[in-house]
């Protein structure tokens, strides 16, 4: 019996490390087809269930004792409420089929498709997570050990399998519980630090490291005409002189975030390239609009002033500089170099201007 139990225990940590890596963790891999993901959780459970219901204790001949109650519920905890009812239906089904079909096959194989409907249909209205997941796994275990009860006693065998089947299943499904939240906090704590590496500390935006690897991806993938513009604010350091660095600080950090709402998403990506730098890459944009984007954070910027500690308001300018692909460069450095150069030709000019790089004279 012992053999059966530790052969129970690692067939459920397998499926649940094997269920989290792919589907939870985000950080390494990403699984295609993420709506699908919910029925691949419940298959992949229903197949582990069958496997351990294969690897089970035999109480008589027709009635076996395992941790499939624990699956289904882990299933939903990874899956969603799609996923226990999946592999609730697979288990019952194989369960009332695996040996000769009898009232004790099908009564345990109804029980594990209840399960799955039941624990489904709450999750809908309460989703399953971590903090929750043992009172689905409370429901399931109080339900299996009544049912394993009855059976018990109705075939007259030794009530010692519902004290086996209750302490292995809590200390499975709890240890269990104990594993992935650790992997759960090491995988956040990755993606925490990945970001960190990857965005600029004041600002939350981009920061120049990411920035270049985005603009080389566009460069190297996509193959098509895009537009780099360079931002830089007008006499920062007198901000910087006259108000003190605190304050640049706070302009720097709302110009961030009017950047952020001016440029969508789908428009395009604003970073912080250091100091009181921001870049903006436009895919599928060539030089019309890139320009017409430039001016438009042009304006956006000198309109209205930046509200500062103190109840104050501060008014800036940028100027700001363009240059398309494959028209100003092929490389990533000649395209930054480009919308520096063009930026710089704005601040020549008279500051709060919009430069695109073609326009430049040799």
């Amino acid at each position: 019996m012992l053999l059966e139990l530790i052969v129970n225990f690692c067939i459920l940590f397998s499926f649940a490390v094997l269920s989290y890596w792919p589907f939870q963790d985000q950080v390494r891999f990403r699984m295609p087809f993420p709506n699908s993901h919910p029925y691949m959780i419940g298959i992949m459970a229903g197949i582990t269930g069958f496997i351990l219901m294969e690897s089970s204790i035999q109480v008589t001949d027709t009635m076996i004792v395992d941790s499939r109650h624990v699956i289904i519920v882990i299933a939903g905890l990874f899956g969603g409420p799609i996923a226990p009812i999946i592999s609730g239906l697979i288990i019952g089904l194989s369960r009332m089929l695996m040996y000769d079909v009898s009232p004790i096959s099908i009564v345990a194989g109804v029980n594990a498709i209840t399960l799955g409907l039941v624990i489904g249909g709450f999750s809908f209205k309460f989703p399953m997570n971590f903090k929750n997941a043992k009172y689905f796994f409370f429901y399931a275990t109080i339900q299996t050990t009544i049912l394993i009860g009855a059976l018990l006693y109705l075939n007259n065998s030794n009530y010692m399998y519902i004290l086996y089947f209750i302490l292995f299943s809590t200390f499975s499904f709890f240890i269990l519980m104990i594993i992935l939240d650790e992997l759960k906090n090491h995988f956040d704590q990755i993606r925490r630090i990945e970001l960190l590496s990857e965005t600029d500390y004041l600002t939350g935006l981009y920061n120049n490291r990411k920035f270049h690897q985005i603009t080389k991806a566009c460069i190297t993938h996509e193959q098509k005409p895009f537009s780099l513009i360079s931002i830089d604010i007008d006499h920062f350091k007198k901000v910087n002189d006259l108000y003190g660095h605190p304050v640049g600080d706070e302009i720097v950090k709302e110009l961030a975030k009017r950047l952020k709402n001016l440029v969508s998403p789908k428009e395009g990506i604003v970073a912080r390239n250091g100091g009181e730098q921001f870049a903006v890459l436009l895919p599928n944009a060539p030089p019309a609009m890139g320009i017409h984007m430039a001016e438009k954070i042009r304006s956006m910027v000198a309109r209205a002033d930046f509200p500062v500690s103190g109840d104050n308001e501060i008014g800036i300018t940028v100027s700001v500089g363009v240059s398309s692909y494959p028209d100003n460069g092929s490389t990533l450095q000649e395209l930054y170099g480009a919308a520096d150069s063009a930026m710089y030709e704005a601040k020549a000019i008279g500051r709060n201007r919009v430069f695109h790089f073609t326009n430049k004279k040799a």
